[in-house]
C-alpha cells in the first residue's frame, strides 16, 4: 500500500468519491489503460484515507506501511486528548466502512485481493456482489448513528405554552416543483400532492428545548435545508407534529390509508431526527429515545431512500464552553449561528475536527478548514 498521510482525510475522500462516478456502468470484459490507471488511483485513495485515519485515530497503526508519521505532521490535527467513548465509537466505525469499501475494490477490480479477509466471493466480489453492479458508499452505521443518540439529553418534554407555528415557517416551497417518492412510504407524489416536511416537526421542536429560543432561531430552524424534505400531502399530514414514538407510520384515513412508512423510511426519519436534534442541542423523551434506538438497529445494510441530505460522523455535544467541532475554540451555540463574519482574525482560519460534522457551515469547500478568506 501507498502511504500519503500529508494529505487532508477530507480531500483524499473527495477524491476517492468523485472517482466512484466512473463505476456507475457495468465493468467492461476489456479493460483500457485508463480504466486500470482510474481504478487503481481509487484504490489508493482509499489506502492513503484509511492510513491517515488509523495514524490521526490511534487504530491499528501497527499496519501502516513505514508507521506513522509524528503528530505533527498529521493532519488536520491530532485526536482529542480525552476522546469519549461515542468518538472511539464512530472513528472504529469510520475505519472499518473504509475498510469494506476497499476490499470490494480489491475484490471487483482483482487487485491486491490476497489481503481481503477470507478472500474474495467465488464470483469474484467479495460479499457475493456481481462484478456489474456499481459498489455503493454505504451510510453510516447504525451503531454510529446510536453513539449520537446517546449523546443526547433525555428529558420529559415542556407542557409550557408560547408556541406559534409561524416562527418556524419555511420558504422552501420549490422543493415541491417536481414530482417525487415520499421518503417514509415510498410512494409517488405529483408537484399538487407533495408538501413540505420538517422531520423534526416545529412543535416537537418547541417542546424538545426551542421553547428557550428567540423568535431569530426558531425561523432559522424552521428554514433549515438539512430538516425539510418533499413529502406526500397525506403522509405529512399523518406525521403531524409527532415524534418517533408518537406515530405509528401507518395512515388511517383519507387518500393513503393503510399506508405504511417501509423499513428503509423508518431508518431515514430515525437518523435525520437524531442529526437534527444533535445539531440543535435539543432532547429526546425516553419513548422516543427507545423508538429511535429500534428503528436504527433495523437499519444494518440497508439503504437509504435518495433524499437524505446530510451523514453523522461526530456527535455535538452541549456542555462546554468551546463548540467540540472545531478549532481554535468557537462558541458552542446551537444549529447554524456563527457566520464567518462573527469571528475574529485570531480564530480564523478554522479547523474542522471530524469530517463531515460542520454545523455552523464554516467549511463551505469540505475540505477540512474554514474560513480561510
Amino acid at each position: 500500500m501507498r502511504r500519503i498521510l500529508k494529505l487532508q482525510p477530507v480531500a483524499l475522500l473527495v477524491a476517492a468519491v468523485g472517482l466512484v462516478a466512473v463505476l456507475l456502468t457495468p465493468v467492461a470484459s476489456a479493460q483500457t489503460q485508463n480504466d486500470v490507471e482510474v481504478r487503481d488511483q481509487l484504490i489508493a485513495n482509499q489506502e492513503d484515507l484509511l492510513n491517515t485515519y488509523r495514524c490521526q485515530f490511534g487504530v491499528d497503526t501497527g499496519v501502516v506501511p513505514g508507521g506513522c508519521p509524528t503528530p505533527d505532521r498529521i493532519e488536520p490535527g491530532p485526536a482529542p486528548a480525552n476522546p469519549t467513548q461515542n468518538d472511539i465509537d464512530v472513528r472504529d466505525g469510520l475505519i472499518q466502512s473504509q475498510e469494506a469499501l476497499l476490499n470490494i475494490y480489491r475484490c471487483q477490480f482483482d487487485v491486491d485481493t490476497q489481503l481481503v479477509p477470507g478472500g474474495c466471493a467465488a464470483d469474484g466480489v467479495e460479499g457475493g456482489q456481481q462484478p456489474d453492479d456499481a459498489p455503493s458508499i454505504d451510510p453510516p452505521s447504525e451503531s454510529a448513528v446510536i453513539g449520537v443518540l446517546d449523546g443526547l439529553a433525555v428529558e420529559a418534554e415542556y407542557e409550557g405554552s408560547g408556541y406559534v407555528r409561524a416562527e418556524f415557517e419555511h420558504d422552501r416551497g420549490y422543493l415541491c416543483d417536481n414530482a417525487g417518492t415520499d421518503p417514509y412510504t415510498g410512494i409517488s407524489f405529483s408537484p399538487s400532492t407533495c408538501d413540505v416536511d420538517h422531520i423534526v416537526a416545529a412543535q416537537e421542536a418547541f417542546e424538545s428545548g426551542a421553547w428557550a429560543w428567540d423568535t431569530a432561531r426558531r425561523m432559522a430552524f424552521g428554514n433549515d435545508a438539512e430538516n425539510l424534505v418533499a413529502t406526500r400531502d397525506c403522509v405529512n399530514r399523518s406525521k403531524g407534529a409527532r415524534d418517533m414514538a408518537e406515530w405509528s407510520g401507518r395512515i388511517g384515513s383519507g387518500v393513503c390509508q393503510g399506508t405504511e412508512t417501509t423499513v428503509e423510511g423508518r431508518c431515514f426519519m430515525a437518523q435525520e431526527m437524531v442529526q437534527v436534534k444533535a445539531a440543535y442541542s435539543l432532547s429526546v423523551d425516553q419513548d422516543e429515545k427507545d423508538a429511535l434506538t429500534t428503528a436504527l438497529a433495523d437499519c444494518s445494510g440497508r439503504r437509504f431512500p435518495s433524499t437524505l441530505t446530510g451523514s453523522i460522523t461526530g456527535t455535538i455535544e452541549a456542555n462546554s464552553d468551546c463548540h467540540p467541532a472545531y478549532s481554535p475554540c468557537l462558541p458552542n451555540l446551537p444549529g447554524d449561528a456563527i457566520n464567518c463574519g462573527d469571528l475574529t482574525a485570531a480564530q480564523k482560519p478554522v479547523t474542522v475536527l471530524v469530517p463531515g460534522v460542520d454545523p455552523y457551515r464554516l467549511d463551505r469547500d469540505g475540505d477540512g478548514r474554514g474560513c480561510t478568506s
